[in-house]
């Protein structure tokens, strides 16, 4: 098991290595992962699927003339000139989805991207929320640009009739060790090294879960794109596994339907929730560095790996 815990580490280390996994960087970690497959004579099939995703081109914030160290966290270009929607990005989206704002993670060290709206916003560090509050001259702007995007699901094991399904999801906001490449490297690790489980499981490693211009639930495109066209094989199923931010904490496997939307955001959630767990360790711990540069591979453990491997394992054998 020590060997299949670095193992994971080490696929962890390589997602991450590419940076922010977003438009043609989630393209070239998606090239990765197929020759990954190629290399251990594994079939896939790809599902490929357009997208729009957003170009960030300019973020800048002004507080009496210091500049304050920001990133956007907007689907649209715009400006912010007051103070008046100071939020915490721990709350959801949902009602702040088309405000405006400057928001701040208060558990993250670093500047946190963890919400994102269809108005002008910022994300701050949490250290720089008293200079906003105390700021007499506010400016703000943002740049965004609305690409297109060609992503992938790729899907291993049988796409006929599956005991289980295994969800993942390979882009990511920031280096994303936890969110997701934790996710990835887990189910990478559980095709290469037990190949006969694809006899009755099939694994989606997804595309283009994090940002789409979907309004106004912006996040799982990729995850709507295989409902879509593999609707039969999510109603047929015994169980679905989504397997997003493991390895920092006592595996958790959650059934309720609030949390699984989370990160698993299917149009027709209601239908499957009852076989549908999302998978995940310490929430506490992801939020301290969630959607953020400091998301590294050092806060993850190969213990709280392994754990997981075997739990899943035992799961879909």
């Amino acid at each position: 098991m020590e060997n299949i815990s670095q193992q994971i580490k080490s696929f962890i280390e390589t997602l991450v290595s590419f940076g922010e996994r977003q438009g043609v960087v989630e393209t070239s970690v998606a090239n990765w992962i197929e020759n990954l497959l190629k290399e251990n004579k594994i079939n896939f099939e790809i599902q490929k699927f357009e997208t729009f995703i957003p170009n960030f081109l300019k973020e800048k914030l002004i507080i009496d003339n210091e500049e304050i160290d920001c990133k956007a966290t907007c689907f649209v270009s715009g400006e912010i000139n007051n103070n008046y929607s100071l939020v915490s990005s721990l709350i959801s989206t949902q009602p702040l989805i088309d405000h405006e704002n400057i928001n701040f993670n208060p558990l993250c060290d670093s500047i946190s991207r963890g919400n994102h709206y269809f108005a002008p916003s910022i994300a701050i560090k949490k250290s720089d929320v008293t200079k906003v509050i105390s700021g007499k001259d506010i400016k703000g702007i943002v740049e965004v640009e609305k690409i297109k995007h060609e992503s992938k699901n790729i899907l291993v094991g049988n796409l006929n009739n599956p005991k289980n399904i295994l969800v993942c999801h390979y882009d990511s906001v920031g280096p994303g060790a936890t969110d997701n490449a934790s996710g990835t490297a887990m189910l990478l690790s559980l095709i290469l090294n037990n190949q006969e489980v694809l006899l009755n499981n099939l694994f989606i490693i997804g595309g283009n879960e994090e940002l789409s211009y979907d309004y106004p639930i912006y996040w799982g495109h990729g995850y709507r794109a295989f409902e879509e066209k593999y609707f039969d094989l999510l109603e047929s199923v015994n169980n679905i596994f989504v397997v997003d931010c493991v390895g920092d904490g006592d595996v958790t496997f959650d059934n309720n339907i609030s949390t699984v939307r989370l990160g698993f955001p299917l149009k027709n959630l209601e239908k499957y929730i009852n076989k549908t767990s999302l998978v995940y360790g310490s929430f506490e711990k992801l939020m301290e560095v969630y959607q953020s540069d400091i998301d590294l591979v050092e806060v993850l453990s190969e213990e709280f790996l392994g754990q997981t491997y075997v739990d899943l394992l035992e799961k879909i054998k």
